[in-house]
């Protein structure tokens, strides 16, 4: 057989897998080997020591939280009973009222009865302030630019 175990054989020996019968007997007549497997237990299990004394002492933590906690609960104000129903109601009234608004048929119009609004005038109006080049705002800036043309073919 070889002269010592393998790092494999090693690392199952600690993890305490089923080892074959070769390798079982190389360490139980290997000083050098045993040495190796108990050092790496060694190890791992001061590691195991530190994880478990660095772990946070939850129950210390909670009794901290609760003293910093009032020692009676805040009185919250009372609801008022009524006031869901009230929302209730008002909501039911705001829905009634905008359908009704929509359901509503548009009003008859007698086709004999002739529009007050005069129509035609206020189209005339629009047309004549349309036409009009002296809207504020909407003059030009620079009267001397009117036959200008820039540099990227706009004028």
């Amino acid at each position: 057989m070889k002269s010592h175990l393998e790092e494999h054989e090693i690392t199952a020996a600690v993890a305490g897998l089923e080892l074959e019968a070769a390798v079982e007997e190389h360490l139980g007549s290997c000083v050098s080997c045993r040495r190796q497997v108990f050092a790496m237990r060694e190890v791992i299990d001061a590691r195991l020591e530190d994880l478990e004394a660095e772990a946070p002492d939850w129950e210390r933590q909670r009794q901290e939280i609760m003293l910093q906690l009032p020692a009676t609960p805040i009185a919250r104000p009372k609801r008022r009973l009524w006031t869901r129903p009230l929302l209730a109601v008002a909501a039911v009234l705001v829905a009634a009222i905008g359908l009704r608004a929509l359901w509503e048929p548009a009003p008859v119009v007698d086709p004999g009865v002739v529009s007050e609004l005069p129509v035609e005038q206020i189209l005339a109006e629009v047309d004549a302030m349309l036409a009009d080049d002296s809207i504020p705002g909407f003059e030009l800036l620079d009267q001397g630019m009117d036959d200008a043309i820039f540099d990227n073919g706009t004028s």
